[in-house]
């Protein structure tokens, strides 16, 4: 279907739930814009990990995804969910500057906490409020192997769209819940025999001598604030990334993957 119309009642959907958090919520999806990252999306969705219920795509857009995953991939989408729009369109309906013309909308993919977790790497984020930071800690996660992110305390928007972007398709990859309680996340943990770790910038065990347990989960706090001493008190034990220089700290995000990294390394 070509459309052509910014009335259509399908452009003024997609562009409600890219600028809309509330619309966003009601319906259950999201939008990945940009070709590259939509193109991530159709291939995680050919996979069977995520929900695709529609795509936007410009003439150009179109050929750029040909090119990235071969000139079949449309005829695994029903037809009825292939929409291409003009430029135009595209550029009235974009939140980047520079559209590349691919939206895709998916359903939601973050899952309600479970009472017991079996996994032994975890992240949790707490009241995290930029959604670059989110999105690229999820990307994090991914690359180290994490078998889950959760996110408590009102954490930024999951599927704001600089969220999506910045987290380059491992939305898809890493599972990840929302349970705004923290105390709930950490009897939750304790119930699976899971070690609760807390970032805090100072008087942890210094992380180049701390070994972390078979099954753990580490703690970040919010960018301005860390972690409140109630939260912290909920925790098993604390770490403290070394600092050299005059820094006391680092950014949430560069943190999260420090820990992360070391983390991983313990081969668990």
């Amino acid at each position: 279907m070509f459309i052509s119309s910014k009335d259509n009642p399908k452009i003024k959907r997609l562009a409600a739930l890219l600028s809309s958090k509330k619309h966003r919520s009601a319906e259950g999806v999201f939008v990945v814009e940009g070709v590259r990252s939509s193109a991530d999306a159709l291939k995680e969705s050919l996979e069977g990990s995520l929900d695709v219920e529609s795509l936007y795509f410009t003439d150009d857009a179109k050929n750029d995804l040909e090119e990235r995953l071969g000139k079949d991939v449309f005829e695994h989408f029903d037809n009825s969910a292939c929409f291409e729009i003009t430029k135009e369109l595209a550029d009235k309906v974009s939140l980047e500057g520079n559209t590349q013309g691919a939206f895709v909308v998916a359903r939601a993919v973050h899952k309600p906490l479970p009472e017991s977790l079996s996994g032994k790497r975890y992240v949790v984020l707490d009241n995290i409020q930029d959604p670059g930071n989110l999105g690229t800690i999820l990307r994090t996660a991914d690359a180290v192997g994490a078998d889950g992110v959760i996110l408590t305390n009102n954490c930024a928007e999951l599927y704001n769209p600089k969220v999506i972007r910045s987290t380059m398709g491992s939305i898809c990859r890493t599972d990840t819940y929302v349970e705004n309680s923290f105390e709930k996340v950490c009897s939750a943990f304790k119930d699976s025999g899971i070690c609760v770790v807390a970032a805090v910038v100072r008087e942890g065990e210094l992380l180049s001598r701390y070994r972390f347990a078979p099954k753990c989960a580490v703690v970040i706090g919010n960018e301005g604030r860390g972690l409140s001493e109630e939260h912290i008190a909920l925790c098993d034990e604390k770490v403290t990334i070394d600092m050299h220089g005059r820094l006391d700290s680092l950014n949430a995000s560069v943190a999260a993957a420090v820990i992360m990294w070391e983390m991983s390394k313990e081969g668990c």
